[in-house]
């Protein structure tokens, strides 16, 4: 286990026992500074100290006060595809998390991809690949990055992926997402847990999304927990539902109902992989064996050698990946044991979604 997996466990909630106890009460020292500077921060926004910039056209904004894990992604997707149904021009802006330089950067115009994942971050190619039509720009600095793409593409929209905290970009919407599973990350600030910002920070919310929502939530409750922080923002539900199983690299698809029965495998390197687990098991897939790496890991081919072995070994007949998964093989991956497939999804709104198309359209 790497040191940087140790500490995910810790951060995530999935360690809690005596060996970790010393770093988690490190950890909660290091929150402390944290809370500072981000309470410093937000104030100086708050008093008009530090600048917000605006650009010509609708800024939408789907972010979190949780780290990671959260169904933000394929919101951003859903939110960007339903703008362009209605009829407008759309770009998405994202920081490209794990990408080289920090410049802004056009990933995509809609129909080309124009860099590599080392350039782009592995989010936003994989937000390109599932828009067609919608250009995708990627910078640090969301300002420059908002700047380009409406400079280059002219949309009516820019969706802002993971834009929350980016308070330097105006927006005219800032949507939260919120795990139903568990919306506010455990209650402990960065490094100990996985709020961004204290719960408090709702109140800027204009709307919550509370993503993958299944019929055991208790939503009166999930409900009360976000609301309590901003009493009048609007709640819309959501789920994710598998759409088909693809060849890595390709186009080549087929049903989801081909699982049912089958001895499955499944990798990622995603922040929470336990959605990605059911979701396979919901299938009617026998899951078992799974390979949970960091979060937007970069696999080399020894890696994955070992991964498709330990499935055989397993009894796996195939090994299920993520589109991130995807998008971070090496180029030159070959091995060849074991059947693989990458599970595509799609968010969904639960229930009569007109007042949230309301909500984001110009």
């Amino acid at each position: 286990m790497t040191m940087r997996k140790f500490v995910e466990d810790i951060v995530y909630g999935r360690r809690t026992d005596a060996v970790t106890f010393p770093l988690r009460c490190i950890l909660n020292v290091f929150a402390v500074p944290y809370s500072l500077g981000v309470s410093f921060r937000n104030l100086l926004y708050n008093r008009g100290i530090l600048a917000i910039l605006r650009v010509p056209c609708r800024v939408v904004s789907i972010g979190n006060i949780v780290a990671g894990g959260t169904g933000k992604t394929p919101l951003v997707i859903m939110t960007a595809g339903l703008l362009k149904e209605a009829g407008y021009s759309v770009a998405v802006v994202s920081r490209g998390y794990g990408r080289t330089g920090n410049d802004a950067v056009v990933v995509s115009d809609g129909g080309r991809v124009f860099v590599s994942v080392r350039e782009a971050g592995d989010e936003p190619l994989v937000i390109a690949g599932s828009l067609s039509g919608v250009p995708v720009v990627v910078g640090r600095d969301r300002y420059a990055a908002a700047k380009l793409a409406y400079e280059r593409f002219l949309p009516d929209v820019i969706v802002l992926d993971d834009g929350y905290q980016h308070r330097r970009l105006y927006r005219s919407v800032d949507i939260v997402a919120m795990d139903a599973e568990n919306p506010l990350g455990g209650g402990h600030l960065l490094p100990r847990g996985l709020l961004r910002e204290p719960p408090g920070a709702l109140k800027r919310a204009t709307a919550i999304v509370i993503t993958r929502v299944r019929d055991d939530h208790d939503r009166g409750q999930i409900r009360h927990m976000v609301t309590s922080y901003n009493p009048k923002v609007p709640v819309f539900w959501s789920t994710v539902r598998p759409t088909d199983l693809r060849v890595p690299g390709t186009r080549d698809r087929s049903d989801v109902n081909t699982l049912q029965g089958r001895k499955v495998a499944a990798l990622s390197n995603i922040a929470n992989p336990v959605p990605f687990h059911r979701l396979i098991e919901s299938l009617g897939a026998e899951l078992v064996h799974t390979s949970v790496f960091p979060d937007h890991h970069r696999y080399d081919a020894v890696q994955l050698q070992r991964v498709e072995q330990e499935a055989c070994d397993a009894g796996a007949g195939i090994l299920v990946m993520t589109p991130k998964d995807e998008r971070n093989l090496p180029a030159d991956y070959n091995v060849k044991l074991i059947e693989k497939r990458v599970l595509d999804i799609e968010a969904v709104l639960v229930g009569d979604n007109d007042e949230f198309k309301q909500l984001v359209a110009p």
